[in-house]
């Protein structure tokens, strides 16, 4: 699990041309949501980035990430087992390449990715 410095994190508010750099540098496909107490609020995927792109074009540049992403992404509690994870991760109604790890309080603490599994030996 990765979890603080390695987040891909920003606010909802935060313009999703300004988070580029983000979502890509931390090589996990996506963005986590947060809002100022590290509650996930949600999820921005590489695949988002795509469709909004698609949909919106030069547009892109005035959305922020709240207005595009998924407010209710898959997550997994940190005392889960990998197996556990995986089976999430391949359930429909589409499969996804990672979970965001939260406590009880939805206060996020990491994220295992597909990668992350498959390294594992899983």
């Amino acid at each position: 699990m990765k979890k603080k410095e390695e987040l891909p994190v920003c606010k909802e508010g935060d313009l999703i041309m300004d988070q580029l750099v983000e979502l890509t540098s931390k090589g996990c496909g996506c963005l986590l949501v947060i809002d100022d107490g590290y509650h996930l609020l949600g999820t921005f995927t590489d695949g988002d980035l795509r469709r909004t792109l698609k949909a919106s074009g030069e547009g892109i540049f005035k959305l922020s990430v709240g207005e595009m992403c998924n407010r209710n992404p898959r997550t997994i509690g940190p005392d889960a087992m990998a197996v556990d994870a995986m089976q999430k991760m391949e359930s429909p109604p589409s499969p996804v390449q990672f979970l965001p790890v939260t406590s009880d309080d939805n206060v996020l603490i990491g994220i295992v990715t597909l990668h992350d599994l498959v390294s594992a030996g899983l």
